[in-house]
């Protein structure tokens, strides 16, 4: 009996999903590129006023996790992506085309409630769509291309400006592929293999992990998406997840000096002007998207050689945040400040190959509940983050750029130690 060829569909919707991490992070990075130029045009909002600006997104952001994954879980990734795409990409203009302080805090809430969503929807799509034994690998490409992204806002946005567009018109440029995106979301993608015509029941079986028999998916279908899934809670699987929380809210703190304090860390602390924050500044971000691509493909790899699940991922996690952690704390000792950025991309390298891990240990847990879980567990990372810049600040009062860069490392080091009891095997949720 002939057996039909694998088709790539799967591929076409591994493109897609990069492309949405890259555009998300793209449209909100932008935001801290025109921020000088919206600042000149709004001369009485000061640096508290902006902030609350900053504030509403991650408010919204955080708010939206839980229910945005409860809605992939419950109507699909097909619909509710198209549907993100299609508000977040106007709203990411908002702010340019309104005035007043609660208006624009209005837009910017509505941009981050948009795009709450997206990266429980993407887990869930990885999950549908890929076998374990390349996941990882594709989960790891996704948020490395988000990575990607952010590197990429400064340097198109400042293109567009000096041809001579306007901030306002800059952002609206940029927001228009993100309708293409909701058009080719909806065109293209379907919530599971076997319901898009392009895949071959051979392809199906090989994602169902049936690659040499196809009628042993068919004899065992996959649950209805209506079906609700079984909570399968015990003691192990809860101290594994909250091993995750913790580990979630420590690598998210330690993530915001990037975000937030490194380029101030080069002005003050290595006297870095403008020209040089720009050329050296994207590094970091950049060194987080190859981490993110190497942790990906080193979990696939190691499952594949011990054929243990749990240590291969627990493995490649530590290993990654505890190398960050011995890099953050060497880079205190490095004067030059070109070299402190290498040492410093090298320690982004290490922490961000841990997020594939991130991804697919939630994908393991969660079963059907994929995309719920995620954002339960990204609402506690958005935790972390908010109270990680005042924590910073007091460091940098207190002990100057030292102590933030060892309270970096120290995050590091916890996040890393975590990994040493998250098992995950324990499943959350029924397939």
């Amino acid at each position: 009996m002939s057996v039909s060829r694998p088709t790539h569909v799967r591929w076409l919707i591994c493109c897609l999903a990069c492309f949405a991490s890259w555009l998300l992070y793209l449209h909100r990075y932008a935001w801290g590129v025109v921020k000088p130029e919206f600042r000149k045009e709004y001369p009485s909002f000061d640096s508290v006023a902006v902030g609350w600006l900053d504030s509403a997104f991650l408010a919204t952001y955080a708010f939206g996790q839980i229910p945005s994954g409860l809605l992939a879980d419950r109507f699909g990734p097909r619909l509710v992506l198209s549907i993100l795409a299609l508000v977040w990409s106007p709203a990411s203009v908002g702010v340019a085309w309104t005035s007043g302080f609660w208006r624009l805090i209005g837009a910017r809430a509505v941009f981050g409630l948009a795009q709450a969503g997206v990266y429980p929807v993407l887990n869930k799509m990885t999950r549908t769509w890929f076998p374990l034994a390349s996941r990882t690998t594709v989960q790891g490409l996704v948020t490395a291309l988000g990575r990607i992204g952010g590197a990429c806002a400064p340097v198109v946005v400042a293109y567009l400006l000096i041809l001579s567009f306007s901030w306002q018109t800059a952002l609206l440029i940029i927001s228009i592929p993100g309708l293409v995106l909701a058009a080719a979301f909806w065109l293209f993608v379907r919530d599971t293999p076997r319901e898009h015509p392009w895949v071959s029941e051979a392809e199906a079986s090989l994602i169902e992990g049936n690659p040499a028999s196809s009628t042993s998916a068919a004899s065992n279908p996959a649950p209805a998406p209506t079906e609700r899934p079984a909570l399968l809670l015990t003691g192990a699987s809860l101290f594994s997840l909250a091993m995750l929380f913790l580990y979630i809210f420590a690598s998210t703190f330690q993530d915001q000096f990037y975000v937030y304090w490194l380029t101030t860390f080069l002005k003050e602390a290595k006297g870095f002007d403008d020209a040089m924050v720009a050329e050296w500044g994207p590094w970091p971000l950049l060194a987080g998207a190859l981490g993110g691509i190497i942790g990906g493909f080193l979990n696939d790899l190691f499952i594949r050689l011990s054929g243990n699940q749990r240590w291969s991922r627990s493995t490649i996690a530590f290993t990654g945040k505890f190398l960050a952690a011995v890099t953050v704390a060497f880079s205190v000792q490095v004067g030059d400040g070109r070299l402190v950025v290498m040492v410093l991309s090298g320690a982004r390298v290490f922490s961000d190959w841990s997020l594939p891990t991130q991804w697919a240990a939630v994908t393991d847990m969660g079963g059907r509940a994929v995309a719920t879980l995620f954002a339960l567990v990204n609402t506690v990372g958005i935790i972390g983050g908010f109270f990680a810049n005042p924590l910073f600040g007091y460091l940098l009062e207190a002990h100057g750029w030292p102590g933030v860069q060892y309270g970096v490392a120290a995050m590091c080091l916890i996040a890393a130690t975590t990994w040493l009891f998250i098992d995950c095997t324990q499943r959350l949720v029924s397939d």
